[in-house]
């Protein structure tokens, strides 16, 4: 194995020098390509093009399983020949079946052990699967046997990005495998990942920009790669983007990839952001949304005060606009107290006051009744008779007997009740 490694080392500059990509015949794409002591790139593969087998190299590429068995029922084994079988293998990697690939390699080996397809697919799939010296073998074979081509750079390209700090080279080596092949498949996820990979060193580094631009290269090949996306928005965030950091994340809930972790701490994480920049008012938005996904008041931290004390602010400017008349302005109010802290109790009864004075009986009843059931659940003793303010709202929306329900069930729970006179009245008046 040792040997095979420093074979395949010796023979790299030839594999490097023969695709610089500066030629007129490297931008062509023509055959036989020299340069002082390299050896040639052979003729690119005659590849069979029909529609359906062009998508499948594609979603094979990009690991869309449901789409690549579906393609492969479509297509004609006899037509695709010995790159069948090694479609087949790059499925069974796909499905995790890492027994199946060795055999189907060497089926596509025996039949064709000149042909740089199987030793390029053998070494790819070797490497992605994290066994980096198989994969320098198999190359070695490959060059042996059927001396440099486009597909042989891809995979070393592979190779590259599968060792750490290599990424740079290993899209260097699809670049100029592409300058070859322009056609060559299954380049568009490997350097999808070298990019992501270049991103993340760029981030790592403090080069946030940078690594912003390598992001979006990443994204332009493969749009759908989760991990990419998420890292995306990261980055996006490291640049004080944070409604598109934000976008990104909920774009992905949506979808139902179900981050809803990431995306309350891309929340926190803007709210933050917005803070430090000035814009408070979007910076509570951020932490309200924090909230919502799920973050508690202590991993809010600070965020939880301003919370409150926001929601205070807007309640007593709810409580004085309502006591000068101002019933609508009372009410945007209270219902930014409400967005800032939803589960006050004062807050809910002062909007379902607000509302029963504009004769939108129905939401007030809403809100009466969704404190009078905490209070019922948690034993509180309420210092307003919260059950006859709902009763009316009922009353008013239209339903008596749900008004009549709600006195008659205050009454058996609480027969001594402070409001037990009261609530009686008010019940024989409606019958």
């Amino acid at each position: 194995m040792r040997h095979s490694l420093r074979l395949l080392l010796s023979l790299l500059p030839f594999l490097l020098i023969a695709c610089g990509g500066d030629s007129e015949e490297a931008q062509t794409g023509t055959s036989s390509a020299h340069a002082a002591g390299g050896a040639p790139v052979k003729q690119a593969v005659q590849r069979f093009r029909s529609p359906d087998v062009q998508a499948l190299r594609m979603a094979l590429d990009l690991g869309l399983h449901r789409d690549a068995v579906e393609l492969l029922e479509k297509v004609d084994p006899l037509e695709l020949g010995i790159e069948h079988p090694l479609l087949l293998a790059r499925l069974a990697t796909l499905e995790s079946r890492d027994v199946d690939v060795t055999p189907l390699i060497e089926k596509a080996r025996a039949a064709a052990p000149t042909d740089a397809r199987v030793y390029a697919t053998a070494a790819e799939l070797h490497a992605a699967s994290g066994r980096l010296e198989t994969a320098a073998s198999e190359l070695t074979r490959g060059l042996e046997a059927c001396g440099a081509s486009p597909e042989l750079l891809r995979a070393q390209g592979v190779l590259m990005i599968c060792k750490q700090g290599r990424a740079q080279q290993g899209i260097d080596l699809f670049l100029r495998a592409l300058s070859y092949d322009k056609s060559l498949p299954f380049t568009v996820r490997p350097r999808a990942q070298g990019y992501l990979l270049l991103a993340k060193v760029a981030l790592s580094e403090q080069r946030p920009q940078a690594a912003l631009e390598l992001a979006k290269l990443s994204l332009s090949l493969d749009s759908l790669d989760i991990d990419a996306r998420l890292f995306f928005a990261d980055v996006l965030a490291s640049n004080g983007e944070y409604p598109d950091a934000v976008k990104v994340l909920e774009e992905l809930q949506i979808e139902g990839l179900d981050r809803k972790s990431e995306l309350s701490l891309m929340y926190k994480r803007a709210a933050l952001g917005e803070l430090v920049l000035g814009r408070k008012e979007a910076s509570l938005d951020y932490f309200r949304m924090a909230r919502a996904a799920g973050l508690s008041d202590d991993e809010l931290g600070s965020g939880a005060d301003q919370l409150a004390a926001a929601a205070k602010l807007a309640m007593n400017g709810g409580v004085e606009s309502f006591r000068a008349g101002n019933l609508d302005l009372a009410r945007i109010q209270f219902e930014r107290a409400l967005s800032y802290d939803p589960d006050s109790l004062v807050v809910k009864t002062q909007l379902a006051a607000v509302l029963f004075q504009q004769e939108k009986y129905l939401p007030a009843a809403t809100h009466y009744r969704e404190v009078l059931d905490v209070a019922i659940a948690e034993q509180l003793a309420l210092p307003d008779p919260i059950h006859i303010f709902l009763a009316k709202a009922l009353y008013k929306a239209g339903d008596a007997n749900a008004a009549k329900q709600v006195l008659e069930a205050y009454i058996v729970r609480d027969p001594e009740g402070e409001w037990v006179s009261a609530t009686g009245a008010l019940l024989a008046e409606l019958k």
